[in-house]
């Protein structure tokens, strides 16, 4: 058993809330007890074989990152710069640019370069970033639990494989737990003879295979442009007969019902919400979706979800960096706190709260997001010993994350 001692503040995202003065004790991967200093039950002490001093430190829950897209190859840099200048997500797309734009770099990727780049993108997640890139990135990410979609190759071959590709780097010990999404639904595909209706169909025929290949969840671009309502519900209930978790893309560009669509099925999550509004978010809260935020692309976009909407209606709020080549970079999640307060609005409780917990149930996990006996010990030491210094910061750094009950980074 390992000892963490001397914790100043531990934010444990339960009803205890935060605990002054605390210590934390591990039994392999889980949590074994966690409280005030000085109350460890005897038995536990014996066992304890290993300490660290936390030196006054905040301790929270491993950060969960629930919503990326780390496979792919190139880079839409000009697409950004075109945003910048005021051009509008559709417009992009009209110009060669979007998704579409990333599905054939991807397509020519070698399998194992993508498998290469999408580790090394959750180790940067992960906070990493030394490790990673000898170019040497500062330390970043805390994320140890993180959502991973497919999405970059739009045909049956290539999606599979980085279904199989995700799920390949879900069983390292060395990275983050990987909960992997299948969204070939993600566009229509650039190839000259595709139509979207017979893609919707086809993406259906397949959900039987991602969840063989590994994928927990099934996707879909709900939204103007890209897949009807009635597309994504056919491509959904595929999915849940192939026991696929349904999440979905919803009223990100416009408000076409992906919302309504996600509460219509229980989906475990409904994400972006730029164009929701209250009657949605009520649906939402009502059907028990959790509403998967980013920030990110949120302010990359130009139009912000309806937080206080989906606070007053009770919702759980998660938060993701949406990583992806083309609208957000970030990776790293203690920025995502503080955009949410920041951006958002949201409190710094209420903020760690949806980056710790929001992201389990974002996730269907019961076993994670908070510090609590019986609970994953995936723990983060930040350097700081106040949680407010997440607002503060603008990328807290990780001090230590212990992964699996092992530290990992430090």
């Amino acid at each position: 058993m390992r000892r963490l001692r001397n914790i100043g503040r531990l934010f444990t995202g339960t009803p205890a809330g935060v605990v002054p003065d605390a210590a934390v004790i591990c039994d392999g991967e889980e949590i074994a007890w966690c409280g005030k200093h000085g109350d460890e039950p005897r038995d536990l002490m014996e066992s304890v074989v290993e300490e660290h001093d936390c030196m006054g430190g905040l301790v929270t829950a491993g950060l969960i990152d629930a919503h990326t897209h780390p496979v792919y190859a190139g880079d839409r840099m000009a697409e950004v710069a075109m945003r910048s200048a005021g051009a509008s997500y559709s417009e992009v797309a009209k110009a060669g640019g979007g998704i579409r734009a990333t599905v054939k770099a991807t397509r020519d990727e070698p399998i194992a370069d993508l498998e290469q780049d999408s580790s090394v993108k959750a180790l940067v997640l992960a906070g990493a970033g030394e490790r990673a890139f000898s170019a040497g990135q500062d330390l970043d990410g805390a994320a140890t639990t993180i959502e991973a979609k497919t999405g970059y190759h739009l045909q049956h071959d290539g999606e599979l494989e980085a279904v199989r590709l995700l799920a390949r780097l879900g069983r390292r010990v060395d990275l983050p737990r990987i909960e992997v999404t299948f969204l070939a639904a993600h566009a229509l595909p650039p190839d000259r003879w595709a139509r979207m209706g017979a893609y919707a169909k086809q993406v259906g025929e397949w959900c039987g295979e991602a969840h063989i290949a590994g994928a927990r969840f099934c996707d879909v671009f709900c939204d103007r442009g890209y897949f009807s309502v009635a597309q994504s519900r056919s491509i959904l209930k595929a999915g849940l007969e192939a026991k696929l978790i349904p999440r979905v893309h919803a009223d990100e560009l416009a408000r076409t019902g992906g919302a309504q669509l996600a509460a219509e099925l229980h989906a475990v999550s409904a994400d972006h919400l730029l164009r929701a509004n209250r009657s949605d978010a009520f649906a939402l809260a009502r059907a028990g979706v959790v509403a998967t935020l980013a920030p990110g692309t949120a302010l990359s976009i130009g139009k912000l979800p309806p937080v206080k909407d989906l606070i007053d209606a009770g919702s759980v709020i998660a938060l993701g960096t949406d990583h992806n080549p083309g609208t957000s970079g970030i990776t790293s999640m203690s920025v995502v706190v503080a955009l949410a307060v920041a951006v958002f609005k949201m409190s710094v409780e209420r903020a760690l709260t949806a980056a710790t917990l929001g992201g389990a149930y974002s996730l269907s996990r019961s076993d994670r997001g908070v510090v609590a006996a019986h609970k994953l010990a995936d723990l983060v030491l930040w350097e700081a010993e106040h949680e407010g210094a997440f607002a503060w910061a603008y990328g807290l750094k990780p001090r230590v994350v212990w992964l699996r009950g092992a530290q990992v980074f430090a």
